[in-house]
């Protein structure tokens, strides 16, 4: 079912709520959004909003590892007061830098309920709105990460793939209800995602892994500051594609040239391992069945 959510309704502005507005390109998709819709632009602290909240977007504090019904209610009186969320765009996340030995339960809990557990609550609390509606549209982003485990964030590589996946299975189940759901593939953007103040190291250290990890730390902080891409285009883009909110957004919308070349690497990657062990695969039918 096609619908522009530029119109959405006669007379009605479009409502889009943005999660991870703080900084970064979550700021910027929050802050160009406006252009076509009323913006609501959340984050876990409502004092560092305030760029977003000076730029004319409301604001709402909004952490995605509380419960469902934490979220339910925070949802609850945007619908009453808009009547409708057309969009959702989720950008929330950090990067967890460590050895998977290296990270601690309690570590890799978060960032599964940032990076997965919460998107789904988040979803699943505003897709009765929409089935209802028969429309909306709802956008993840992940990043580069979510394609392959890379030492020394394995973790978060781990979360950005089960969120990936998820998404993949629920854009083949609403779609026939008539929404619309992406999952933006973000390639390296020159924000502040590795920066000190966002890159989050696990507590532990294991010094076995000192001459596999150190290396990477370096590039990690070597190319903090020097990524190619331009977080107000890549926002551009992914404000374009959502405000269409027609069949034409891609339920796999990747965001700078970078990305097809990292997918195309781990697939490969994944091919080639495939192939040296494919003599592996054989002779495990059950005999005399095609």
């Amino acid at each position: 079912m096609a619908h522009d959510i530029r119109k959405s309704c006669a007379g009605r502005r479009p409502v889009w709520l943005v999660i991870g507005a703080s900084s970064g390109i979550g700021q910027e998709i929050a802050m160009q959004a406006q252009s076509h819709a009323t913006v609501i632009a959340a984050g876990r602290d409502k004092s560092r909003l305030q760029t977003v909240a000076t730029a004319g977007c409301q604001i709402l504090e909004l952490d995605l590892t509380s419960s469902f019904a934490v979220i339910q209610e925070a949802l609850a009186p945007l619908i009453q007061q808009h009547g409708f969320i057309d969009a959702i765009i989720n950008v929330a996340g950090y990067l967890l830098e460590g050895a998977v030995e290296e990270a601690s339960d309690e570590e890799t809990q978060h960032i599964f309920e940032t990076h997965v557990f919460g998107p789904l609550r988040l979803t699943r609390a505003i897709l009765p709105s929409m089935r209802s509606a028969h429309k909306g549209t709802i956008a993840h982003v992940v990043g580069i990460g979510s394609l392959q485990g890379a030492a020394n964030a394995g973790i978060f590589c781990a979360s950005k793939a089960a969120l990936s996946t998820a998404v993949e299975a629920l854009q083949k189940e609403v779609d026939p209800l008539g929404i619309h759901v992406s999952l933006v593939q973000l390639g390296h953007f020159r924000t502040p995602f590795l920066s000190a103040g966002h890159r989050r190291k696990v507590a532990g250290h294991i010094s076995d892994y000192d001459p596999v990890l150190n290396p990477i730390r370096a590039a990690f902080d070597a190319f903090d500051g020097s990524q190619q891409g331009d977080p107000v285009k890549g926002a551009r883009v992914i404000v374009d594609a959502v405000a269409r909110g027609d069949g034409t957004l891609p339920w796999l919308l990747p965001v700078g040239p970078d990305v097809p070349a990292a997918e195309l690497q781990a697939h490969e990657t994944r091919a080639s391992q495939m192939q040296a062990v494919q003599a592996w695969t054989s002779g495990t039918d059950v005999d005399g069945e095609v």
